[in-house]
């Protein structure tokens, strides 16, 4: 008689080499799978957020800009500077110049360097509230590191929004101030209200000078584009000019003035900065581009679109994002 003994091993076996390369090669194609996904996410990912850094630094660039430029021609309790005693008037012979028979009074002699650093009378060439050079820098004064050659350069004289109490003149020596009525106005420096302007007839405030421009480096590191302005500020008793970046990755800035030439406040047509606006007609708008580039390349990216903006057309065809915004820009205080 036969005897049939179980030893719980009948009936199994192993996997073939065949069946777990078949298996393996499966496990590749899947890993394989999920790993282009996971580098093709992270690339959107990182290419969502250089755009979304194109725009944020885009709308704060603009946003400074604007806001200095809605409040140009201000000067306290009137808008105009003709009104301003002792300002510098008009060249004759060349409307954006100041007069050269002018001569900066009593108690602003003293800073007639600081006052023309960036040209002549720049910070207090208060009739030409909103000038600018056309695809160069401008200014006399030496720029951050290398200013754009192709970008323009604004500059925005106005009066400062929060005004000067008589109480607090006394720790203002030096510093370059407006004293203003309804009816005139008048430059100074001193701790003291001008002779006629009595409070609360009258109020002091700063006086402000802002000269934008492209430069090619930045302060996060060299050959990063930034945005800066030229300041009129104030430090140690006495007048200064400070260069600050406005904010970094803007590769280039062009404006346009829209002028007014029969005095209703719209704008019949706009003009270059070299162009100028004509004698006795009034500049009331301002047309700003700018053109933002993200900071770090983007590997595999061409940007070989054109920009065709301003009197400007530019094919980068590098591997950096861009994005071009642009606003016009009322200035509210044109109306006399």
């Amino acid at each position: 008689m036969n005897t049939f003994r179980h030893t719980g091993r009948a009936g199994q076996r192993g996997v073939s080499l065949v069946e777990l390369m078949v298996a393996l090669t499966i496990s590749l194609f899947i890993l394989g799978g999920a790993a282009s996904v996971f580098a093709k996410t992270r690339d959107l990912y990182r290419s969502n957020e250089r755009s979304a850094r194109l725009q944020e630094a885009a709308r704060y660039a603009m946003s400074t800009i604007e806001a200095d430029l809605r409040m140009a021609n201000y000067w306290g309790l009137h808008s105009n500077p003709e009104l301003v005693e002792n300002a510098p008037g008009i060249d004759p012979d060349d409307p954006a110049e100041p007069d050269p028979s002018y001569s900066l009074p009593s108690g602003l002699s003293s800073y007639a360097t600081t006052i023309s650093s960036c040209g002549s009378m720049w910070a207090v060439k208060l009739f030409r509230y909103v000038e600018a050079s056309n695809n160069a820098y401008g200014l006399d004064c030496a720029a951050f590191g290398t200013a754009s050659g192709s970008s323009d350069q604004l500059t925005v004289r106005r009066a400062s929004t929060d005004a000067i109490t008589t109480g607090n003149l006394g720790a203002t020596s030096g510093q370059l101030k407006l004293a203003s009525s309804r009816a005139r106005g008048m430059l100074f420096t001193g701790t003291a209200l001008p002779s006629g302007f009595t409070a609360p007839l009258s109020e002091v405030r700063a006086v402000i000078s802002n000269s934008y421009y492209v430069d090619q480096d930045s302060d996060l590191t060299a050959g990063l584009p930034s945005l800066r302005r030229k300041s009129l500020g104030f430090t140690g008793g006495a007048p200064t000019i400070t260069d600050e970046e406005v904010v970094p990755g803007i590769e280039d800035l062009q404006v346009a003035l829209g002028v007014d030439m029969n005095g209703d406040q719209n704008v019949d047509y706009f003009v270059d900065p070299d162009d100028g606006v004509p004698m006795g007609e009034a500049a009331v708008a301002v047309r700003v581009w700018l053109l933002v580039r993200s900071e770090q390349r983007d590997v595999g990216f061409t940007d070989d679109r054109t920009y065709t903006y301003a009197d400007r057309s530019y094919t980068p065809n590098d591997s950096f994002r861009r994005l071009l915004v642009y606003k016009t820009i009322a200035l509210r205080n044109t109306r006399r």
